[in-house]
């Protein structure tokens, strides 16, 4: 019983893993060009000021963007609906007051 329980959770940690890697995928493919690596801009907003860049209907996201159309386009596209899940969960990872501090291999 308890080796069951060792390897579903072991399933379930690789799993969350597994999302924050895909939101790097994405943040590092659609916005490390402006901002530079996850690590970096992850950290310079905390988890509640990630929350409330991806809530209410992105507008927060959307206003600091507004001097960008290219970028205003992806957030209103499929594409961004599809990846904003993960994104989010990789910058909330790293955020400032996160207990994750970013490795080498991240």
């Amino acid at each position: 019983m308890r080796k069951i329980i060792f390897v579903l959770l072991i399933v379930v940690i690789a799993l969350f893993g597994a999302k924050e890697k895909k939101g790097q995928k994405y943040y590092l493919k659609r916005c490390s060009s402006c901002h530079g690596s996850g690590k970096m801009w992850g950290n310079v907003a905390t988890q509640d000021e990630w929350k409330s860049f991806f809530t209410n209907n992105i507008k927060d996201l959307k206003e600091f963007h507004t001097d960008n159309p290219k970028v205003l386009k992806y957030i209103d596209s499929k594409d961004f609906k599809r990846e904003k899940g993960r994104m989010y969960r990789f910058l909330q990872e790293f955020a400032n007051d996160s207990e994750t501090i970013p490795s080498c291999n991240n």
